[in-house]
């Protein structure tokens, strides 16, 4: 029955991680997000910043979610990033202090009982999704943690009484050292096995090099966690994942074959002989020792691991892919850079249905990089197709995206982000309806529809260049909405032009009603295009700038 009862307790420990893990979380997201962001400038910030975090929040997954997110979204250089997660490790070995100190000289089962009653209390009269109700269930996560432990630490103490523990120890450590990996990748939690390790050392079920093989084998099993996570992800996904085995390997390792055989005179040294602080010492300075021979090695470190993915790993052409929509603050950079990449999308399609080269134009050819950077299908057909797709993708993705709690802010900006997508798509519909009576205009002999052609490619040329320079380039509020006012009235004027060229002709013996017909569709259709996509990029102009002048939103929101 004590087996069962470690089990039990385990199952209780590990419930109540993830409950502490969703009230922090949902407490402190917001200014969590904002403090990884801002304090990540450097690689000791970096490493501080997962330190501090992890050591305050308990949860190391967490931490690595939030990186992972951002550094997917852009906003955290990977450097920065695996800075963060090597601190997070040594951040973690907080909590075997705090059970340490405390866990093992106490009555768990009495403290957690208090806990238990007035969480339950508070979660079953408040309402759900409020901070009163988050900070319950922090509570609530605690008092599991603590029973749990309670429950883990008495049946440990009773097991040397019911079963002959003899046979398990005096093992060679490796034994421990692989144990440890193999209990940490089936409870994905390196804490919860520290919490075993720490409940069999004091029931004397293990003795102290036993129990220190345990924790190192534990501190490697739990890269299995981001590995895991890596196998159907992104480059930066399995880079980040490389980069916490690699430095997790080296450490723990290097720990088993230099430190753990001079235990004994290592913890003289230290002046410890409670074999429980011993334990959670050699912890900590294992990852302190590690880390600090890594810090000044971060910069190439980094660059190894991008020079070694880049050559066999192509990025995704979209950064959701990424990103996870419950990290709301980097889900909208994702949303922006994909809408971004719907925008070029979009104007390269508009230029090739009328067989102009994006680099051909001057302005493009100077921003060469800026435009080119992502993959640009270089038809019409399959550009459309792509921008169909990405069009799915960027809805879909926006849902989940609005299933989070969303300030004012973050809405609008969603919601405008939606509306650039919808208007981007059709603007090329309008294209891709009269795509082969523009074929018809290149290829005809008829020089009325030659004509035509030539007159809508110049114009297509001039406006595009310009539009993919306001959505490039930096410009004040005032200059792009002179612009765009430009362009709304060259558009009109072109129209005009376009439509009294084809009545000049339409009494001639060469020019059908039918062909007159086709030629005004295609003129409103090719009006209605450059007017949207105006308009879409006009809006996104606006998400970047924050401070935008009023009368850009009355442009923007006149009707088509």
């Amino acid at each position: 029955m004590s087996q069962l009862n470690f089990l039990f307790g385990l199952g209780i420990f590990l419930f109540g991680m993830s409950q502490l893990e969703y009230g922090i979380r949902k407490l402190s997201d917001a200014r969590l997000r904002h403090w990884l962001r801002s304090s990540t400038g450097s690689r000791l910030g970096s490493v501080s910043t997962g330190i501090v975090t992890t050591a305050l929040l308990q949860s190391s997954s967490m931490v690595s979610l939030l990186v992972l997110a951002f550094a997917g979204a852009g906003l955290i250089p990977l450097i920065n990033s695996i800075g963060i997660i090597l601190g997070a490790n040594l951040g973690t070995t907080f909590t075997g202090w705090i059970v340490a100190i405390f866990g093992f000289k106490l009555d768990l089962e009495a403290i957690a009982l208090p806990l238990f009653g007035s969480a339950a209390f508070v979660l079953a009269l408040s309402k759900r999704d409020t901070r009163l109700n988050y900070a319950a269930l922090v509570v609530f996560g605690i008092a599991l943690l603590l029973f749990g432990l309670g429950i883990m630490k008495t049946s440990m103490e009773t097991l040397p009484q019911r079963w002959d523990v003899s046979i398990l120890q005096g093992h060679h450590p490796v034994v421990y050292l692989l144990f440890g990996v193999v209990i940490t990748f089936l409870v994905q939690s390196s804490s919860a096995v520290m919490m075993m390790a720490l409940a069999a050392l004091n029931a004397e079920f293990i003795a102290l090099p036993e129990a220190v093989a345990l924790i190192i084998g534990a501190d490697l099993g739990t890269t299995s966690t981001t590995a895991l996570g890596s196998l159907s992800g992104s480059t930066i996904k399995r880079e980040l994942a490389f980069a916490h085995f690699s430095f997790n390997f080296i450490v723990d390792i290097s720990a088993f074959v230099l430190l753990l055989p001079f235990l004994t005179p290592l913890m003289a040294l230290l002046a410890l002989e409670d074999p429980l602080y011993s334990l959670v010492a050699f912890h900590s300075l294992m990852n302190l020792l590690g880390l600090l021979i890594f810090i000044p090695l971060l910069t190439p470190f980094a660059a190894w691991i991008e020079q070694l993915f880049a050559r066999g790993i192509m990025q995704s052409s979209s950064v959701i892919d990424r990103v996870p929509a419950d990290v709301v603050d980097a889900a909208l950079v994702a949303v922006r850079d994909t809408v971004r990449q719907l925008l070029l999308q979009a104007c390269c399609n508009s230029l090739f249905i009328f067989d102009i080269k994006p680099t051909q134009l001057k302005k493009i050819n100077a921003q060469r990089e800026s435009v080119m950077g992502t993959e640009i299908k270089n038809k019409f057909s399959k550009g459309y197709e792509e921008l169909k797709n990405q069009e799915s993708e960027i809805l879909s993705y926006s849902r989940k995206i609005q299933a989070q709690p969303l300030d004012e802010n973050a809405a609008l900006e969603l919601e405008r982000l939606q509306t650039i997508t919808r208007h981007v798509v059709f603007a090329n519909k309008s294209l891709k309806d009269i795509q082969r009576d523009l074929d018809e205009f290149r290829i005809n002999p008829e020089k009325t529809m030659q004509e035509l052609h030539k007159m809508h490619r110049q114009f297509q040329n001039e406006t595009y260049e310009t539009l993919i320079d306001l959505m490039l380039g930096e410009h004040t509020p005032a200059y792009v909405l002179e612009e765009l006012a430009d362009i709304q009235e060259k558009n009109d004027k072109h129209t005009e032009a376009a439509n009294h060229f084809v009545q000049t002709q339409a009494g001639s013996e060469f020019t059908e009603g039918t062909a007159v017909s086709m030629e005004f569709n295609s003129n409103r259709e090719i009006r209605y295009a450059i007017k949207t996509l105006s308009k879409a990029i006009g809006l996104w102009v606006r998400t970047e700038q924050i401070a935008i002048v009023p009368a850009i939103a009355s442009l923007l929101a006149d009707d088509i």
